[in-house]
């Protein structure tokens, strides 16, 4: 697996990852990472097969995709995931090649796994200072 630092400006930056060592998924533009959607197992392997598909249909602003994660299940309203559509259809792309299957836990000790995106996993330095703890 290649590792890739995320610029700003880097238009392929929607990202998943693990929490801690449960089936829990986050999935967010790290970008803007504030914006975090949270799903579980059942919802993001739901998800993943219809982005795969092409059955998922996200809003559009312009050049902006809108992801509307919704984990019925876990009893949670639609949360958004703000993205661009280059990184949607990148993202789509890596899904298609089974990128994102089998998503590792986090070390042991660690409360989340590392940021998955198309085109590799999130520096450590940066996953901290999304994070906020940098």
């Amino acid at each position: 697996m290649t590792t890739h630092d995320v610029e700003a400006t880097n238009p392929n930056r929607l990202a998943v990852r693990r929490v801690a060592r449960s089936t829990t998924i986050q999935m967010c533009d790290l970008i803007d990472s504030e914006d975090i959607a949270t799903m579980g197992a059942k919802c993001w392997l739901d998800l993943l097969r219809d982005i795969r598909n092409d059955k998922l249909r996200p809003k559009q602003d312009g050049e902006t995709v809108i992801i509307a994660i919704h984990d019925a299940a876990a009893g949670q309203s639609p949360h958004p995931v703000r993205t661009t559509k280059r990184a949607y259809t990148e993202f789509q792309k890596a899904a298609v090649d089974g990128r994102f299957d089998g998503l590792k836990p986090a070390p042991f000790g660690l409360g989340f796994g590392p940021w998955i995106w198309a085109e590799g996993v999130v520096e450590e330095a940066m996953a901290k200072a999304l994070d906020g703890v940098a």
